[in-house]
């Protein structure tokens, strides 16, 4: 084989037509005298001839086929004209047959009723006949009243339905008869059903539910419900429905029906009005609505709601009491302030402003067992007497600081929302990135129960003193049944509250010290403050400092943020105001500013010119490479500690960088309270304990923090255990349903004050003592849904794209204008090792006896006075309705409408007519 390329050699073929040869030129003469052949005048009438056969062929077939359909429809129609003769001939033969039979039955008739001389059976009538023939008993043939009875049972139906054809009348007046004796017997089941005889009121509101309601009357009357079903079944010409569901549920409609026809019966067989009446009262109806409601049957009179109210009262106070010989229980109260305000003042009645207090018992949780915990779990004993009128803690340096341990579990946890924060607000995640993030490192979480808690009735005593707060303890174990003997018989109790509370039990215990009875020595109370309370001041920690300077030209700040971009209602923040910062417009603004950094962190380091773009296809390791790198350069102390080493300053980077890692402190510790994991609470209370040190923030918080963290590392092992374990409460007993302890006593509270509080003159301390011990606060809070803060993240967002906040920028001109924000871990921690730290400390403890402070330590410094201005403004804060609101932590158990309408009753009762105390 040659290996010369010949191929340039070859002709090139030309173009349109193919090569010429001889075999060519050969088969088209053959194609041509074929195609002349077919020309041919034979060669076509051969063609005409073989088509004309073919078709002929083709009309004979058809031909064949019709007349077969032919034949078969002859053959069917002869067969069905013989069946509809025999069967003419069958119903002739039929109707001769049962004219006969008709014909020897009335002959039948005629031979009963006539003589026996003529041939009858002397019966005086047909119905003397019937009389006899349904006769049973002596003198009857048993075997002919079997047959009878066997023909009963076969053809009863048959032959009353063929009855009942001959007379309508007798029909309807049978069945009249009938069924008032069916309704009759189940009516009287309906009454004994809605009866309590001898159901305590507590009971029957414990175990009430519409839907087995209406499932227990079904049972009982069936014919009712069924005749109801028939009533109510719609035209479906006017059916009109909303959202492809019928409007109403007609079991519940069918239940009410059979509520009233029971009430109806006897006034006794109320269960249901009961109810009724008493979600009115909780939801503040007036006293017009409910007799309204009362005459049209729904509802028992006002008078009966309040004298059951006061047996509720009752049975609750006594259930308590059972309790408390059974369980281990811990109290939690705070103080509740009600303004009484009279129309027509007189000497003896003025508007005046009261303060209260509201307590609860709360059933103590043992996660060990994952029961409630029996009473004396913790002996008296477990906890050292109080030997010094200063307190003692044992502690050594390296509790003033979090541990090594606690500061990594709090750099994973915070790293973990930050995750979760960006995977929920960056544009274009997809499912698959979402559904890699998994949960949340648990540190030391609280098994999932439910709470129960027992409200105990409010007291006339103001807590804010050390002999009200002595007061408030001694009658609240006066009200569980408590004296020294059942005290000592119970064990150690946790006392929660607020900030406050927690300082004057602790002054009282140091007062009492010597003191060796249980009550007189507050030997068996366990003080904890409230984390709502801490939650709210880390809040205001985190907003105060990073708020910056109101109505600057340069941006960067919360301020800029809240009034300029979002344009809310301005918002008193910052160290130097003269009132504490609201908590939840501060609340909520952390949860809109802190995302959209968030999300501009990823886009300035994603390297793509479009965030979504990248996210949409991004994998989960690329992913976890772009968020560990914005978590470190953007939201880590190290990334401060490196920009503050440059030789020049982008002091507005610097303080967006402190601000993003303080704000993820308050995000996690709000998260971890939702989810109930007391460790990674403890995480975030360890470092705040420092960042509280710094000046002129919050040192007693700081103080309460570090005492109580010592306290419970030097706890007995149980102690701590159950310690921590009921720190938070989940009345849902649903996941991320946990909440404070003092959280629980402020929805009190709010329920005490807006919801059940009388109205007008009859608002008093009688009926608040009575209605707080009738009624718990519901699980589901107040009507609360979140609205969506997608538009604000990103209006935020690109504000911070557009002026390079968190990217740095050599001589920024705004540096010199921007005031550097401090960053409070590191102030903290120096503080701590002052010696001025010390000397703080050690005044502190002694306001057990004075609460004044040292003159000329207060007067020796301004950063002292400080520190005490913004401690007192947190401390005196109360929440408002709005910041209780404001929580969304517990799971709707209720439709939203049932709460909408609870409200809109509670706002027409302000002006109604007032209920009287009775």
């Amino acid at each position: 084989m040659s290996i010369v390329d010949v191929t340039p050699l070859k002709p090139r073929p030309k173009r349109g037509r193919p090569a010429y040869t001889p075999d060519t030129r050969r088969l088209r003469q053959t194609v041509k005298k074929l195609q002349s052949s077919e020309r041919s005048p034979d060669k076509r009438r051969v063609n005409a001839a073989q088509l004309e056969l073919e078709r002929k062929a083709s009309e004979l077939s058809a031909a064949k086929q019709q007349m077969a359909v032919l034949q078969a429809e002859a053959k069917e129609r002869a067969r069905v004209l013989a069946a509809e003769q025999a069967a003419k001939e069958a119903a002739e033969r039929q109707a001769k047959l049962e004219a006969e039979e008709t014909r020897r039955a009335q002959g039948l008739v005629k031979r009963v009723t006539a003589s026996e001389a003529d041939g009858g059976f002397n019966f005086k009538s047909l119905d003397h006949f019937f009389t006899a023939f349904w006769r049973t008993g002596s003198g009857a043939d048993q075997h002919i009243s079997r047959i009878i009875s066997k023909y009963v049972n076969d053809h009863g139906l048959v032959h009353a339905t063929n009855m009942f054809k001959r007379s309508p009348q007798a029909k309807d007046d049978f069945i009249s008869q009938e069924m008032a004796e069916i309704f009759a017997r189940e009516g009287r089941a309906i009454q004994a059903l809605l009866t309590r005889d001898g159901m305590s009121i507590t009971d029957l509101l414990k175990d009430f539910s519409m839907e087995k309601l209406a499932a227990d009357i079904e049972a009982s009357a069936p014919h009712l419900w069924a005749a109801l079903a028939v009533l109510a079944d719609p035209d479906q010409s006017t059916r009109r429905e909303a959202d492809g569901e019928t409007r109403r549920n007609k079991g519940l409609v069918f239940t009410t029906i059979c509520a009233l026809i029971s009430v109806l019966r006897s006034q006794k067989a109320n269960n249901f009005q009961l109810v009724i009446g008493l979600f009115l009262l909780g939801s503040g109806a007036s006293k017009r609505e409910m007799e309204v409601l009362a005459h049209a049957g729904l509802s028992v009179s006002y008078t009966t709601i309040i004298n059951h109210v006061k047996d509720l009262s009752k049975e609750g106070l006594q259930k308590i009491r059972e309790v408390c010989q059974t369980w281990m229980v811990q109290i939690v109260w705070d103080n509740l302030n009600i303004a009484f305000k009279v129309a027509a003042q007189r000497l003896e009645a003025k508007s005046h402003f009261d303060n209260g207090t509201t307590s609860t018992a709360i059933l103590v949780f043992d996660p060990s067992t994952g029961t409630l915990a029996r009473q004396g779990t913790l002996p008296l004993h477990v906890k050292p007497p109080r030997e010094r009128t200063l307190p003692v803690l044992d502690w050594s340096p390296e509790d003033v600081l979090p541990s090594p341990e606690s500061a990594a579990q709090l750099s994973t946890s915070c790293f973990w929302q930050f995750k979760r924060m960006a995977l929920e607000h960056v544009p274009g995640v997809s499912e698959e990135l979402k559904k890699s993030l998994g949960e949340c490192p648990e540190v030391n979480q609280i098994p999932l129960h439910q709470t129960i808690q027992y409200p105990l009735p409010a007291l006339k005593e103001d807590e804010s003193t050390l002999e009200g707060t002595f007061t408030v303890y001694t009658k609240n174990l006066q009200t569980m049944g408590m004296g020294d003997t059942e005290l000592e018989k119970h064990g150690l109790m946790f006392d929660d509250g607020d900030l406050l509370t927690d300082s004057l039990k602790e002054k009282i215990e140091s007062a009492r010290r010597n003191s060796t009875a249980p009550i007189a020595g507050m030997r068996a109370s366990v003080r904890r403050w409230g984390l709502f309370h801490g939650q709210m001041a880390g809040c205001r920690l985190t907003i105060n400092e990073h708020w910056g300077m109101p109505n600057s030209l340069w941006p960067g700040g919360l301020w800029w943020e809240h009034n300029k971009l979002l344009k809310r209602k301005p918002l008193m923040a910052g160290w130097g105001g003269k009132k504490a910062t609201e908590w939840k417009p501060a609340h909520e603004l952390l949860h809109i500013s802190l995302p959209a950094h968030i999300v501009d962190g990823f886009r300035i380091h994603c390297r793509h010119e479009s965030l979504s773009e990248w996210a949409e296809s991004a994998t989960v390791s690329e992913f976890e490479v772009v968020a560990k790198t914005v978590f470190d350069k953007l939201f880590s102390t190290a990334a401060i500690n490196d920009l503050r080493a440059r030789g020049e300053h982008d002091i507005t980077l610097e303080n967006a960088i402190l601000y993003n890692r303080d704000a993820l402190f308050y995000v996690e510790l709000t998260q971890a309270i939702k989810k109930g994991d007391i460790g990674r609470v403890l995480n975030v209370l360890a470092i705040w304990m420092v960042m509280m040190r710094a000046p002129k923030t919050m040192p007693r918080y700081a103080d309460a923090i570090f005492e109580t963290l010592v306290r419970i590392r030097n706890f007995p092992p149980k102690l701590r255990e159950l310690y921590l374990a009921n720190w938070l409460v989940n009345l849902t007993g649903k996941l991320f349903g946990f909440k404070p302890v003092d959280l629980l006593q402020e929805h009190q509270n709010f329920w005490a004050k807006i919801i059940y509080n009388a109205k007008g003159s009859n608002k008093s301390w009688k009926w608040l003592s009575m209605i707080t011990a009738a009624f718990q606060i519901p699980a589901y809070g107040e009507k609360h849904k979140t609205p969506p803060i997608h538009d604000e993240v990103a209006l935020i967002a690109k504000a911070l794209q557009d002026e390079n906040i968190q990217t740095y920028v050599a001589d920024r001109p705004a540096n010199d204008h921007v005031n550097p924000i401090r960053d409070l871990i590191k102030e903290g921690a120096v503080y701590a090792n002052s010696r001025k730290a010390f000397h703080r400390f050690t005044r502190d403890t002694r306001k057990a006896e004075n609460r004044g402070f040292d003159v000329m330590e207060a007067g020796a410094t301004s950063e002292g006075a400080g520190q005490e201005e913004a401690e007192e403004e947190v401390d005196g804060y109360e929440p408002t309705e709005d910041d209780l609101r404001l929580d969304d932590e517990e799971f709707l158990l209720e439709p939203e409408e049932i709460l909408a309408s609870a409200i809109d009753m509670v706002d027409s009762a302000l002006v109604d007519s007032d209920p009287e105390d009775e």
